[in-house]
Parts: C-alpha cells; structure tokens; sequence
C-alpha cells in the first residue's frame, strides 16, 4: 500500500472511524450498548488505559450498557497495511476494571467487512 496513503489514513480522526466501523461491524460489543466520549465518565482504571494509549498515539473508543464497559485502542500498522495492501488495525480490548480481554490484528476485506488478520 502507499506509504502516502498510509500516512492520511493514520490521522487519529480516519482511525477512529476505522476503530469504531470495525467495533459496529464485526459484532464486538454486548447488546444494547452506548457509546462514552467523555473520559470523566469511564471507570479511573480505563482513564489511565486512555491517557497511556494517547501518550503511545493510540486512539479510543468506549461503549457501555447496564452491565458492561468495553474500552477499545487502536493504531494502524504501517507493515502490516503495507503488507496487506489495506489498512490493518492494532486492536485492544479492555474490560471495565482495567484488564485486557483481547488483543489482535484487524483489517477489512473489500466488502467492508472486518476480519481478525490471521498471522
């Protein structure tokens, strides 16, 4: 992929629409969920996650329902776009206290549709 291209797509603001296409699409949140914006809102454990993944040039998104908080961060891959030849997303998945349930590599086929990259 462009390193051109690449670098566009690697805004804090295109990646967390990406972030948040993939969340919705690949069915990734509970039933009933609502997006948090505001990071006084969230838990004191997933602010320090938010601050540390800023510091690192990761952005976030959360959603929440009665029962559960999902805290996602994000960064794209330069190699691995580049390897792929479509944009590839360094994906976190945090729970409410903190703890990181999930880790992985995503990345969309050129249906729109979000898949785990296999290694």
């Amino acid at each position: 992929m462009e390193t051109r291209r690449l670098r566009t797509i690697q805004q804090p603001s295109h990646i967390e629409k990406l972030l948040e296409a993939l969340v919705s699409r690949a069915n990734l949140l509970p039933k009933d969920c609502y997006q948090i914006r505001d990071p006084d809102a969230l838990p004191s454990q997933l602010q320090t996650l938010i601050a540390q993944a800023a510091q690192e040039g990761r952005v976030w998104r959360c959603w929440a329902n009665s029962y559960e908080t999902c805290l996602f961060t994000s960064e794209m891959s330069l190699p691995l776009s580049r390897e792929r030849g479509s944009p590839v997303l360094l994906v976190n998945r945090y729970r409410e206290n903190g703890e990181l349930q999930d880790a992985g590599p995503w990345m969309s086929d050129s249906e729109g549709k979000w898949r785990r990259c296999a290694d």
